[in-house]
């Protein structure tokens, strides 16, 4: 009995190796890329060989080393194959991915009041936003982009992000959603340094000497 139980675990250790799978999204927008990867070790670096059914909705932007980014160029359904050389032989592996227009996704078609928002200085280092609307039946996401990439996100209906000449907000979005529709709108503004901190050239102001303003009455007698 236990000869047949350690049969049974060998064959399922040489059974493993042959399973094959691509991972990532399912789904791509028109115009984004998406990258997807290969859960199977192979034997070397270039022993990873992968195609896509048209060339049409997809293009290869870059592979190797089990991964591939994919630019998205027409909606529709494209598939994606890839076989892989490990030292049990050769596996094979596809999955579909299904590109979309935007135009699919539910934006700004929807029933919501709020079309804009304000701005107003908590303190010298702090930023305070707010809908130009309130109600109870929106849910509210935040996002500001700072100068040097970063980003800050609140879930807040009145949300407070810091705001200062080392950390400059550049742009703040809010996604609007309609809970009893499940559907959102979007609105950006974008900022930066001169609107924030407006640079104010300053006057030089001269001293009034009595001497000179003398000096300058003699030399016009």
């Amino acid at each position: 009995m236990k000869t047949i139980f350690i049969l049974i675990l060998t064959s399922m250790s040489l059974l493993l190796p042959a399973q094959c799978q691509i991972t990532g999204a399912s789904t791509v927008k028109v115009g984004d890329s998406i990258q997807l990867m290969s859960n199977t070790a192979a034997k070397c670096i270039d022993c990873y060989r992968w195609n896509v059914s048209s060339d049409e909705f997809l293009s290869i932007q870059s592979s190797g080393e089990g991964k591939i980014t994919l630019k998205a160029l027409k909606a529709g359904t494209a598939n994606i194959n890839l076989t892989v050389e490990t030292a049990h032989g050769k596996l094979n592996c596809e999955k579909d991915l299904e590109i979309q227009n935007h135009s699919q996704v539910k934006e700004k078609q929807c029933d919501i009041e709020i079309s804009d928002f304000k701005d107003v200085k908590v303190d010298d280092t702090t930023m305070s936003f707010f809908p130009n609307k309130m109600s109870q039946k929106y849910s509210y996401y935040w996002q500001a982009i700072y100068a040097d990439g970063s980003t800050k996100e609140s879930e807040e209906k009145i949300p407070q992000f810091p705001n200062s000449p080392a950390a400059i907000i550049n742009t703040v979005s809010v996604k609007i959603t309609n809970k009893s529709l499940n559907c959102f709108s979007v609105i950006t503004r974008t900022y930066g340094e001169k609107f924030w901190f407006p640079k104010v050239d300053k006057v030089e102001q001269r001293k009034y000497i009595q001497e000179s303003y003398q000096q300058i009455q003699n030399k016009n007698k």
